[in-house]
């Protein structure tokens, strides 16, 4: 725990940057750091109160990240959108666990490790029902899932819809990792009592620029390696079997 006490976390998302896991409203230029923010995509909300409930692994890979020289930007955004952003310049990273589907770009050698499960409401038996609607990110994959019951499924946009839907009774569960659900405070939505669904790795991949290589090349040594990889080259295509 002491790490994340004693590193600076410089997050900036919709105008608010971060530091030491407080908000401080955005009442401080950009050009006070000297540097424009590097833009980083993510269909999942990186925010303080996920970064305090997220699992040690999870914690220091966004704090490193968010201490670098460079104050960093996060947007929340479908990842349907990512490829357009980044070949218009628009975004200068995105958090992905497929490096090899971007043209141009370098990837970070670090990775974060997530596991996703099913979660449902509280007194829900999943087993017992003739069929179970399931709400997932529409990059995900479909997993197999330990029901024997039909399994119908919903492609969905973010996580904050899943929850909605799954909250309003419109979905009979949902696949998430559990310092996000427990992100939205909904008491009624519980994990079920089953093993893990997906595992995935997200890497940083960003657009193949200087300075953005000079950021990978600064966040990879922070986290104790080095070396980042172009996400396109032909020797070092990476073989990845999920996304987030």
């Amino acid at each position: 725990m002491e790490i994340f006490k004693a590193e600076k976390m410089q997050f900036v998302r919709r105008g608010i940057y971060l530091f030491g896991g407080l908000f401080c409203l955005f009442c401080i230029s950009v050009s006070a750091y000297g540097q424009e923010p590097v833009r980083i995509a993510s269909n999942i909300e990186i925010a303080a109160k996920w970064v305090d409930l997220a699992p040690f692994e999870q914690r220091k890979f966004l704090t490193r990240l968010g201490s670098q020289s460079r104050p960093v930007l996060f947007e929340v955004i479908p990842y349907n959108r990512f490829h357009q952003l980044m070949e218009n310049e628009q975004i200068d990273c995105v958090l992905s666990s497929q490096p090899a589907e971007f043209d141009n770009t370098i990837a970070a050698v670090s990775r974060v490790r997530f596991e996703l499960r099913l979660f449902n409401l509280a007194g829900v038996d999943l087993t017992s029902m003739p069929n179970v609607e399931i709400g997932i990110l529409a990059n995900l994959p479909r997993p197999d899932v330990p029901l024997t019951v039909e399994i119908i499924w919903h492609d969905l946009s973010s996580l904050e819809q899943s929850v909605d839907l799954l909250s309003a009774g419109r979905l009979d569960a949902i696949v998430g990792d559990i310092a996000h659900i427990r992100v939205y405070d909904n008491i009624s939505i519980v994990q079920a009592d089953l093993p893990p669904v997906i595992t995935i790795k997200l890497a940083l991949v960003c657009r193949d620029t200087e300075p953005l290589r000079e950021f990978v090349g600064e966040f990879d040594s922070s986290t104790g390696v080095s070396g980042f990889r172009h996400s396109q080259s032909d020797e070092n295509r990476y073989t990845v079997l999920n996304a987030w």
